[in-house]
């Protein structure tokens, strides 16, 4: 049994690898093909995406070229996100110099932009590389930057909730650490002043005693001269005394005058031997000092070394706090709101209502969900429900859409709301491929033998009122007359069809291939001209 479950994985990993690089290689050949900007663009980053992990280094040069496109189509948010893909994938390669440069080019874009995930990330990678590197500095240098940064741009945090309050009191306990170590190095360069000080004091008690003994061995010397003086010149006098000398006194005289003169010999060699000791003492005992004060200094410097390193050790911990429980508030609120209105909620703790005159809505609903479910199991139907909604999130986030909420087996989407993007052309080209990716996956079932869901899909054009409700549970939702059209034209669609309004049609007709329905009554609305999508104009 252990053998089977070991090929069975073993079997599973090629098939993962291959359909990893199935996919991949099916992006750059999309990417040969396509002819926009735009298209290029996202497919460089989807690439990226992919290969981030089996091939950081090409993923990262996919990024960066992602990067460059988002810069010239004036795409500040997938300009940054692909700043900071590259520069991570030049992280995992190991590439710390490059990646320290692509992460601050991140850091600059993001801050610039309002992009506060993609800056406090860039700003980790570099005080994580500065530590790798052993740059203290760099890393002190960044942290402060995180925290300067928290307090310029998150002003308003202080109210967003108990992980808020916590990393403003973990904020707080940092300043403190760093004004305690402040205060501990402080007192160590005092304590090195006074070292200094002492080593100075007794520098000058030695010199002043060396002087004073060269100045009594000198006037010994000078001593020593003198009296060399009075024998020469005794001797002057004996030699003269010499000539009225007989033979006899002459010769005790020279022996005598050898005599006295080894004598005053050896009493120089005596003298010029004890002046040389003394000096070598002297010069002993000053070098003694100078070392001293040198291992002193040494000692003081790596006492200061190692409260350094723990102090970029306590910020990097406090740091890595800061940012989980920055995370976990951040991704609390943007699973409940879009991130423009999360955004707003923790400046300013509350949500303004808008009005938006030209907002573009899509309703999706399945057909026959009811019958489906009873065919599946309750797990299953969550997964396959999971499953199709998950694709529906990627598919309009490439066009700048705002999911508004899931009702069952109701997709409720706009778009023209937080980035005005009022051109309905999007959210039909989002509503098409939400139908070709349903009959994708109709056909897979039917190999299977399983059930599949079938849409129906309707989209309106008009004025609608945003907001944010409720006081515990936030919940951002859209009002007004344009969603009760959409779901109507929701309701008067075919399976597998995407039905547009009147007002929708008008402003991308010319984008898109129509069939005129014709005036179709709706319910409380009376009869209204209805349009099916065909298929997007080829030019």
């Amino acid at each position: 049994m252990k053998y089977q479950s070991a090929f069975v994985v073993f079997f599973a990993l090629i098939g993962s690898s291959l359909l990893h690089a199935q996919s991949v290689s099916e992006l750059e050949a999309r990417l040969k093909r396509s002819g926009s900007k735009s298209e290029k663009m996202t497919l460089y980053y989807q690439i990226a995406e992919k290969l981030l992990a089996s091939n950081p280094a090409k993923a990262s040069d996919y990024a960066e070229q992602a990067s460059n496109l988002a810069t010239e189509l004036g795409d500040k948010r997938r300009e940054t996100d692909a700043s900071y893909m590259s520069a991570e994938g030049q992280y995992r390669a190991r590439k710390y110099s490059e990646a320290a440069t692509r992460y601050q080019r991140a850091w600059n874009a993001a801050r610039n932009y309002g992009f506060r995930e993609v800056a406090l990330n860039s700003t980790e990678k570099l005080q994580d590389i500065a530590l790798k590197q052993n740059d203290f500095r760099e890393a002190l240098k960044w942290s402060r930057e995180t925290v300067n940064y928290l307090k310029d741009a998150g002003g308003g945090v202080r109210s967003g909730g108990d992980a808020v309050r916590r990393l403003e009191n973990q904020l707080a306990t940092i300043e403190a650490d760093n004004r305690s170590l402040r205060e501990q190095i402080a007192q160590l360069t005092g304590q090195s002043q006074v070292l200094e000080t002492t080593y100075q004091s007794q520098l000058k008690e030695t010199q002043e005693k060396t002087k004073q003994e060269l100045t009594l061995k000198e006037a010994t010397i000078s001593q020593i001269a003198q009296e060399k003086q009075r024998a020469d010149s005794m001797i002057r006098t004996k030699v003269i005394l010499l000539k009225n000398l007989t033979e006899e006194q002459m010769v005790d005289s020279i022996v005598r005058g050898q005599q006295e003169r080894e004598i005053q010999i050896q009493k120089r060699r005596i003298v010029e031997a004890e002046l040389a000791q003394q000096k070598s003492e002297s010069l002993r005992n000053l070098l003694a000092l100078v070392a001293a004060f040198i291992l002193s200094l040494a000692l003081l410097f790596y006492i200061r070394f190692r409260a350094k390193k723990r102090t970029a050790n306590q910020l990097s911990q406090k740091n890595t706090l800061i940012e989980e429980e920055r995370k976990k508030s951040d991704n609390l609120l943007l699973n409940i709101l879009p991130p423009a209105i999360a955004e707003e909620l923790k400046t300013r703790n509350k949500v303004a209502a808008r009005k938006y005159d030209q907002a573009t809505v899509m309703f999706t609903d399945f057909i026959g969900f009811t019958n489906v479910a009873e065919r599946l199991s309750p797990e299953m139907l969550v997964e396959e429900l999971d499953y199709c909604f998950s694709n529906f999130d990627h598919i309009i986030e490439k066009y700048r859409i705002e999911k508004i909420k899931t009702v069952g087996d109701a997709y409720f989407c706009a778009s023209g709301l937080s980035d005005m993007n009022a051109s309905p052309s999007d959210m039909v080209k989002a509503a098409l491929e939400i139908q070709d990716f349903l009959l994708h996956v109709k056909a897979e079932r039917l190999n299977q033998g399983l059930p599949y869901f079938e849409a129906r899909v309707g989209i309106h054009t008009g004025p609608v009122v945003a907001g944010v409700v409720g006081a515990k549970k936030f919940a951002y939702d859209i009002w007004g007359d344009t969603v009760n059209i959409a779901a109507r034209m929701e309701e008067a669609c075919e399976p597998g069809r995407v039905n547009v309004s009147e007002d929708a049609h008008l402003l991308a007709k010319y984008e898109f291939e129509w069939l005129y329905r014709g005036k179709i009554a709706a319910k409380n609305k009376g009869m209204m001209d209805m349009y099916y999508v065909t298929s997007v104009k080829s030019y």
